[in-house]
Parts: C-alpha cells; structure tokens; sequence
C-alpha cells in the first residue's frame, strides 16, 4: 500500500493563502473609507497633496464646484500650459482623470496618442473653436452662451453660460473640431482659480 504524502496539500494551502493575501493587498483601497469632500478648500488640499505626490512638476490651476463632483484642471509650473483635467467624487474623496477628451484627445498626457512633440498649437485655433463650439450650442443647447476656454494639448475645453450664470462645459477637438458635451457635473456651484 502507498503512503500518501501530506507536503503537495500543505504547498498548495500555503500557495492559496499567498494568493489570497496578495488580492487583499492590492485591492484594500477598495475597502477603504475614504471622506466626503465638503467644500472647494477642502478640494484644494486634497487635489494639492495628489498633484504634489505623482506629478511634482505640476500644479492645480483652477477647481470647480458642481453638485456631483469637482473639476480641476493641472498646469504644467514649466510652460504655465493647461496639462489635464481631473474630478474629485464629492462623496468619496476619490480622484480620477475625467473622462472623455481628457483622455481620448490629450495629445500629451492622454491614454491614446501621447507624442513627445506635443503641442497647445493646433490647426484649429482658439477663435475658431468658440466659434465650433457655440454653433453647437446653438444647435443642441439653445440659448447658452460660451465663455471661458481652457487650451489644452489637442483640445479646447470651455465653459458655457446661461444668463450669465456657468451652465456647463463642453470641448472641442484642435484637429477635427468635434464636440463633447461634459454631461457628468450637474449644477454649477462655484469656482476659484490659483496662480
């Protein structure tokens, strides 16, 4: 009769629990409580301390408050260039890129694209961008106004306005002039911009 050896049992517990182990590890942010985010100063401190630990040489530039969350656009210390956009869920504290343009026309720090030469210079130029931009409006969001534009690399981001109040945001594409509507942010709160 063979004897049965306990040692490949005992190997594949032990390599269960390490496997487990390693998933709790990684995945604990998950599981972490993270803190409502009550007001733009407390948007500042947070989005300070996340810019200044992974990206050093860059800084927040202007925050937004609207009733689902803050937007934040980083520049770039070197060339004072608007860099990318990010929100802070107001319920979690959580931050992340913002979707859309952010990530599928930034030509420098997108997920798609990313080219060394990068540049804020486009073939379309801000002047006709607005003017891209408020046909649009005038086509699907009658009665709005656009005001402010941010020039990022590849696109244009632009606040847009209703009886002089911000009612939205929208961006253009600097190659192909398409627009995406920002449909994430809800009713514009307030806004503070940093030197």
């Amino acid at each position: 009769m063979k004897s049965f050896s306990k040692f490949p049992l005992v190997v594949l517990i032990i390599g269960i629990l390490l496997v487990v182990g390693v998933f709790f590890i990684s995945f604990s942010s998950i599981f972490s409580s993270f803190e409502p985010v009550e007001n733009i100063n407390d948007a500042k401190n947070l989005v300070d301390q996340y810019v200044a630990k992974n990206y050093p040489l860059l800084e927040v530039e202007e925050i937004m408050e609207f009733s689902s969350n803050f937007y934040v656009i980083v520049k770039e210390n070197s060339t004072q260039n608007s860099a990318f956009e990010l929100l802070i869920d107001r319920n979690s504290g959580r931050i992340h890129q913002e979707p859309g343009p952010n990530m599928m026309w930034n030509t420098k720090y997108g997920y798609h694209n990313r080219l060394d030469n990068s540049t804020t210079q486009m073939t379309i130029d801000a002047e006709s961008a607005v003017m891209v931009a408020q046909e649009w409006l005038n086509n699907n969001i009658f009665g709005k106004r656009v005001e402010e534009t941010s020039v990022f690399y590849g696109y244009y981001t632009m606040d847009f306005s209703e009886k002089g109040q911000i009612f939205g945001m929208l961006s253009v594409n600097g190659y192909s002039g398409e627009v995406w509507y920002h449909s994430w942010h809800g009713d514009f709160i307030s806004m503070m911009e940093f030197e």
